[in-house]
């Protein structure tokens, strides 16, 4: 039985004044590498997945409007797979500093949960709150 959503911390309005123009950011982890291509004609983020553009078989390219690489503490963890390869751990509660793409624009910022129960908040570095693009979101959890 499905409840109402719970709000969990994003919200979504004017992109704030500054930000450095952007065209491509990327993630980079041990064994995967996504890009993010700011996509004009879109008024969105094209993903490419270790170099190649992710699409969805119905809809075409992945293109969310807003992609936030939360920078987080990441550590192995007490499971492994039958191979012996341990699973990573990725801490979200507590804070740290994140990026922005929005706009065709990176917006440096810091993020905050302060428990399991509550959802993440995303500020400008001098606290003001930071509206994403309305639409889709992309939340990359990055190591910092």
């Amino acid at each position: 039985d499905a409840g109402d959503a719970g709000d969990i911390g994003l919200r979504f309005g004017a992109a704030p004044p500054d930000g450095t123009p952007t065209t491509t950011s990327t993630v980079r982890y041990p064994a995967a590498r996504y890009a993010f291509t700011w996509s004009a004609a879109d008024r969105a983020w094209r993903v490419a997945m270790d170099g190649r553009e992710a699409r969805a078989t119905d809809t075409g390219p992945l293109t969310p409007e807003t992609v936030v690489v939360q920078r987080v503490t990441v550590r192995p963890s007490d499971f492994h797979d039958r191979t012996g390869a341990v699973s990573p751990y990725t801490e979200t509660v507590g804070e740290g500093t994140a990026l922005v793409l929005r706009d065709g624009r990176a917006h440096e910022a810091r993020w905050s949960r302060p428990s399991t129960a509550s959802g993440t908040s995303f500020t400008t570095p001098d606290g003001a709150p930071l509206a994403f693009a309305p639409g889709q979101v992309w939340i990359v959890l990055a190591p910092r």
